[in-house]
């Protein structure tokens, strides 16, 4: 049974059927209209009051049988109609001829490029729009701030973090969902402690579009003056009274009085306060905006229609065997060794972390909402015979396993965490499997069974396809930069659409590939792929047209280019490519290299394009020990050459250099020669490669040959301060290639300008970059940095830590990308014989106006470092311990290290680096220091993992 039939059967239990289409002349948007009237089936919707506005308006109609369907979901394709019409676009379908998955035939095109004309879209990636793909909240409510006009002011302003999911938000749709939620355009969904979520990722639906097209049409006036009240300049509110509650911290490092009542923010920063009432969205009259936000006050009526007959949601709290029947409003299971069966839940299903690494069982289970798997271990979660929506797993340590079998349909799963997704032989159909890029670094994906479409999006993790696996469409989307697949013996993909460097390696086999980015290599596999051409491509062309070679071993490169509609592609390294005579020349990705005298043609083969090149090595002075050039390394401004013999007093009149540029000649600007080098000014061309040969001028006067090489023009740059927020100048980077790589060959150097500023020019993919060190005044840290095709990232920031002072002692966190934020805690003795603490909300311990102790530098946003400095020492015991404040993932997968510079140090005193395994503990206990009366001092690693809080459990 195919996606289609698992859709249309799903629908039909699920009530989530018919596709969205579009009628009337302007804003209308439903498919075989009824032709208004009323709506059978929208009395149970958040959204009756907009929707039947709207029908009386003429803007919307249901279906033929009298129904809205307000639950359905909403693709690309139709929110594209929706919204050309709602802004009266010019249909252009030749401006969406660039997506490959959008024909000019298909009824969508016209919308979809009447969007990319406007700037309110750009499409998935630079070559498909995924018109089929269900629209998501974040997407959602970035294509209304757009169709606004209102995005480049939702970037000025800083985000909201009172929505506690507001990390998990795309990076390009942060500002926009901050942006919409602060107007009170969208609304948060309150979770059962209390907290408000948006739940970017959930699928969006008819009746949350409904609202939000009545909000953008009917309203927009007073969207507009919510929006001139947001000051982006007011700060925070950091006066504390007697009955405020505890502090929260934001991810800009603020302090400021949570809201709500009795709330203290979870220990885990997923909470930043809330009403801890029953309303979901915290919004009494509209319910909610998403088809699992189920309105009402106090957890009484679940519909938001205010009538108070359906019953609350209901906790399973004790193991055992239950069935609910029909529910309606959420289910909770917290509880392992749980079987729940022949039970409809009318709402979401929450399978909780306080179910641990204990199992549960769905079975005869019908869920319309979202089912939310937090809990479980690695024999888990089984699920037979059952149906459900949208699957979210997100267990913080990744050690849960999700089996689907007997018949069980699931529409959708995304996977924020790592897992394992098993599938059995009898199961249903399974809908997309979504890797999502909240899934943290280094983390671990199995599949096991069978797919019928993967969706990468996570970087830099490892996904396993167990033996006898199949996948059959697997996209890898261009965040996944660095993700490792392995596939084991007997698996098989398909067919892959990657549009980020990835490694491939096992037994197993991708049968066909579309590869829109160079670099991919099968050679890990025992065997390789077809290599599919881009379908977008209407013509080829090639340079040079011919050329002769003039000495063994030496080089030229032939560059092909695809033409198409909405520019040029360097294929090269796509094409297949041969020689009809490699002893006289032979060929790799268009890099000629001469063997001997004689012709030959050079063929390059892409789809239906067919190229041949003419090509004559003969061998200059044959015979005689005359120098030839041998090597040329490119870089984004240089060319270091090299020759096989002697060569002295030669100039750049010696030389003859041609540069290609996205398919035609560039002319390098400021090309100089100096003993083995040429220099010339930057190539600013972001993404493209350039590709230059060096050979001997026409005449041979010092030597023969030619050599090319290639620069991919990607990189990456960013500041570099130091602790007091100063910038750093002329200090040196050192970037080698890979994730936490601190030793081996390095990829490159860069040197911080007057400014503190560096760019560096690396091959896509994501590099360490060391800092400080011996000679340089600084502790030797780490920053990360990613090097992508699609985007110039400049914000690859650092802060250089100070050696400490002779009397001074510095403590060192530093982490991964997950958690986002984790925060330096130090305990100590004062000078009056008490105690101090120092954290994010008390930076400083003073004494008579000089400062003992300080956290001199707190990090928020992933990596670090964070800095505490005990600048006079005072005798007695230190304890240092580390909290999880917030983020994804777990303590133990945060790679934390812990590095202490006694004195004037470059080098550690003393390291920790935190226990790894399973676990979600969100304290670290690392060590305690003692410093005598004699002033010497003692360590004692604790490195102790806990939920206890240290300060309130001195015990711990």
């Amino acid at each position: 049974m195919g996606l289609r039939l698992l859709h249309k059967k799903i629908s039909a239990v699920l009530v989530y059927a018919m596709i969205l289409s579009i009628i009337s002349t302007h804003y209308a948007f439903a498919a075989a209209e009824s032709g208004g009237g009323t709506l059978s089936d929208i009395n149970q919707s958040y959204a009756k009051a907009e929707i039947t506005e709207l029908v009386n308006r003429g803007i919307i109609s249901g279906f033929s049988d009298g129904t809205f369907k307000p639950a359905d979901s909403v693709t690309r394709a139709q929110l594209a109609k929706i919204l050309s019409l709602s802004l009266n676009l010019e249909e252009d379908a030749a401006a969406a001829a660039g997506f490959k998955d959008v024909a000019a035939s298909k009824w969508y095109a016209g919308y979809v490029g009447a969007l990319v004309n406007s700037g309110i879209s750009q499409g998935t990636s630079a070559t498909s729009f995924s018109p089929d793909k269900t629209v998501t909240r974040e997407e959602l409510a970035v294509f209304f701030i757009r169709a606004f006009g209102w995005e480049t002011a939702a970037k000025s302003l800083k985000l909201d973090e009172s929505l506690s999911d507001l990390a998990k938000v795309s990076d390009w749709a942060q500002a926009s969902v901050s942006f919409a939620y602060q107007i009170g355009f969208i609304k948060g969904i309150a979770g059962k402690d209390g907290s408000f979520r948006f739940n970017p990722s959930g699928i969006a639906d008819r009746q949350a579009l409904a609202r939000l097209a009545f909000e953008f049409i009917v309203n927009k006036a007073a969207y507009a003056d919510k929006a001139l009240l947001l000051n982006p300049d007011k700060p925070e509110d950091t006066t504390p009274d007697e009955t405020a509650p505890p502090k929260v911290k934001d991810d800009s490092g603020f302090v400021y009085w949570g809201p709500g009542s009795g709330n203290d923010g979870k220990p885990d920063g997923s909470n930043n306060g809330g009403d801890n009432g029953g309303d979901k969205d915290d919004d009494s009259d509209n319910g909610g905006d998403q088809g699992g936000d189920q309105g009402g006050d106090n957890g009484g009526d679940q519909d938001g229609d205010d009538d108070g007959d359906e019953p609350a949601a209901m906790d399973i709290t004790a193991p055992g065997e239950y069935s609910l029947g029909n529910v309606t409003g959420d289910v909770t299971i917290s509880s392992q060794d749980v079987v729940l069966k022949n039970t409809t839940v009318d709402g979401d299903l929450w399978l909780l972390g306080d179910i641990g690494s204990g199992n549960v069982t769905l079975d005869h289970v019908t869920v319309t909402g979202n089912t939310w798997v937090e809990g479980g271990g690695p024999n888990s979660i089984h699920v037979a015979n059952s149906i459900l929506a949208t699957v979210f797993v997100n267990k913080s340590d990744g050690s849960i396993r999700l089996v689907l079998e007997d018949g069980t349909n699931v529409q959708q799963i995304q996977l924020d965490s790592g897992a394992i997704l098993e599938t059995t032989a009898a199961v249903g159909d399974i809908g997309p499997v979504d890797i999502s890029r909240s899934i943290p670094h280094n983390a671990a994906v199995t599949l096991n069974g069978a797919f019928d479409s993967v969706m990468v999006h996570a970087e830099q993790i490892a996904i396993t396809l167990a033996a006898g696996s199949t996948v059959g469409d697997l996209n890898v989307f261009e965040q996944a930069l660095n993700t490792s697949f392995h596939l084991a013996e007997g698996s098989t993909v398909s067919h892959l659409i990657a549009d980020a460097i990835v490694s491939f390696t096992g037994q197993g086999s991708v049968q066909s590939a579309q590869l829109n980015v160079d670099g991919i290599s099968f050679d890990g596999l025992s065997g390789k792929p077809v290599i599919e051409a881009d379908p977008t491509v209407i013509s080829t062309t090639y340079t040079p047209a011919e050329f002769s070679l003039s000495a063994v071993g030496a080089t030229r490169q032939i560059v092909l280019t695809g033409v198409k509609n909405d520019g040029n592609k360097d294929i090269t390294s796509f094409a297949g490519w041969s020689s009809d005579d490699p002893s006289v020349a032979q060929v790799v990705y268009g890099d000629v290299k001469a063997v001997s005298d004689g012709i030959t043609y050079i063929k390059a083969d892409y789809g239906d394009f067919h190229i041949q090149v003419p090509v004559t090595v003969s061998v200059y002075k044959p015979g005689e020990a005359y120098p030839t050039l041998s090597s040329i390394h490119v870089t984004n401004g240089t060319i270091n050459v090299d020759f096989n013999g002697d060569v002295a007093d030669e100039t750049a009149a010696d030389f003859a250099v041609t540069a290609v540029l996205n398919g035609t000649d560039y002319e390098l600007n400021n090309l100089q020669y100096t003993e083995g080098q040429f220099t010339f000014d930057p190539v600013d061309s972001y993404g493209s490669t350039l590709y230059i040969t060096v050979e001997s001028n026409a005449d041979k006067t010092r030597f023969a040959g030619s050599q090319s090489d290639s620069v991919k023009l990607t990189g990456f740059g960013g500041h570099i301060k130091n602790v007091a927020g100063e910038s750093v100048a002329g200090l040196d980077i050192i970037f080698r290639k890979g994730l936490d790589k601190t030793d081996g060959d390095i990829a490159g150097t860069a040197t911080t300008d007057a400014y503190g500023n560096y760019f560096i020019y690396l091959q896509p993919g994501i590099y360490t970059g060391e800092l400080g060190g011996e000679g340089t005044g600084y502790i030797k840290t780490y920053l990360i940095g990613v090097a992508a095709v699609n985007v110039k990232n400049t914000d690859e920031d650092q802060t250089a830590i100070g050696v400490p002072n002779a009397s001074e002692t510095r403590i060192v966190l530093t982490w991964g990308k997950d958690p986002h934020d984790l925060d330096s805690h130090l305990l100590g003795p004062t000078l009056d014989g008490g105690r101090f603490h120092t954290w994010y909300v008390e930076k400083e311990y003073e004494h008579e106006g000089e400062t003992i102790v300080d956290l001199d530098l707190d990090d928020v946003s992933s990596y670090g470092p964070e800095t505490t400095t005990i600048r006079r020492d005072i005798n007695g015991t230190y304890k240092f311990y580390v909290h999880h404040f917030s983020g994804t993932s777990t303590l133990r997968a945060s790679g934390a290290r812990i590095e202490v510079f006694r004195g004037a140090v470059t080098e550690p005193t003393q390291v920790y680096t935190v226990p790894e395994g399973t676990g979600s503990e969100i304290y670290w206990i690392v060590f305690e220091m003692t410093i005598g009366e004699n002033g010497q001092i003692a360590f004692e690693e604790v490195n102790e993992l806990t939920n206890a809080d240290p300060l309130t459990n001195p015990g711990t």
